[in-house]
């Protein structure tokens, strides 16, 4: 049987550092965010959480164990029990990201925090700053341990539903810390992953988002123009139809983002008052001059 090579994944991972800079950065940052929430605004006032950081709160409140210990084992035995069913850059980012954690853990632990009267403002600050950290991890395709080295080695081995065997996990370790917490603090850890998850998706989005522009307008040349000599942008042409006048009613499609698509709109108006413009939200935009299909 084929040895978990400690060596050998740590060679390699320097060769990934190499290749993805970024992504050490980001993956960095995020891990010290998300574990100066654990101990600064999560231990403090034994707000219950999920996943395998649901549990390392459990043995501190229960056993007064560090988080650290349960952070780096948990997810050391975890990753020994589904590395041959995950992609080597997912099990070597998500080792970095547990030993990081557990470190930072330690070091958050040296020192002491002001309590805030007020828990559920504490809540929120909890799940603002460990959704910053997971969805900076998240965004360059990074895992923070845990259920989801589960997740995902279950699904390749036996199929299951990522998202409800994901839910029903952390949904059994959050009714669990009932056991060591009162309802109070079980609803505001409750509240904490609501404002997480809610912080994740906003930070994932917000890096990719753009504004898609399409322009019907009788001043085609002018305005592709402009696009691709002053905003050195591409972009398509649609050909479309006037549905009352059937005339030909060429359209132009650009992404852009907030600034340029101002830029569009006010040099597209002086040039024809009668444009017809559509803006409209753009989630994420894959291709060349945008997010690369490899940081996917």
């Amino acid at each position: 049987m084929e040895r978990f090579n400690f060596r050998k994944i740590f060679r390699q991972f320097g060769e990934l550092i190499r290749a993805e800079w970024g992504t050490f950065w980001y993956a960095t940052l995020g891990a010290v965010l998300m574990n100066f929430s654990i101990v600064a605004l999560v231990v403090p006032y034994r707000f219950a959480g999920a996943g395998l950081s649901g549990i390392a709160l459990l043995t501190r409140y229960v056993f007064d164990i560090s988080p650290a210990w349960v952070i780096a084992i948990g997810n050391l035995l975890l990753l020994s029990w589904g590395w041959r069913v995950l992609s080597p850059r997912f099990v070597l980012w998500t080792l970095y990201v547990s030993l990081l954690s557990s470190g930072a853990v330690a070091f958050f632990e040296l020192f002491s925090y002001p309590v805030l009267a007020n828990t559920f403002l504490a809540a929120l600050l909890a799940g603002v700053c460990s959704g910053i950290g997971m969805g900076l991890v998240f965004r360059v395709g990074g895992s923070t341990g845990g259920t989801d080295v589960i997740v995902v080695a279950a699904k390749k081995r036996w199929g299951v539903d990522v998202g409800m065997f994901s839910f029903y996990i952390n949904t059994a370790i959050l009714f669990l810390s009932w056991f060591a917490v009162d309802l109070e603090q079980l609803l505001m850890g409750g509240v904490l992953l609501y404002v997480e998850s809610v912080t994740i998706d906003s930070v994932l989005k917000s890096f990719d988002r753009r504004k898609q522009v399409t322009v019907i307008t009788s001043r085609v040349e002018d305005v592709k123009r402009f696009i691709v000599e002053e905003m050195e942008k591409g972009a398509t042409i649609i050909r479309g139809e006037g549905a009352y006048t059937g005339a030909e009613r060429p359209m132009i499609m650009v992404v852009l983002n907030r600034r340029q698509a101002m830029e569009l709109k006010l040099f597209t108006v002086s040039r024809d008052p009668n444009a017809f413009i559509i803006m409209a939200d753009v989630a994420e935009v894959v291709g060349e001059g945008f997010k690369h299909w490899k940081n996917l």
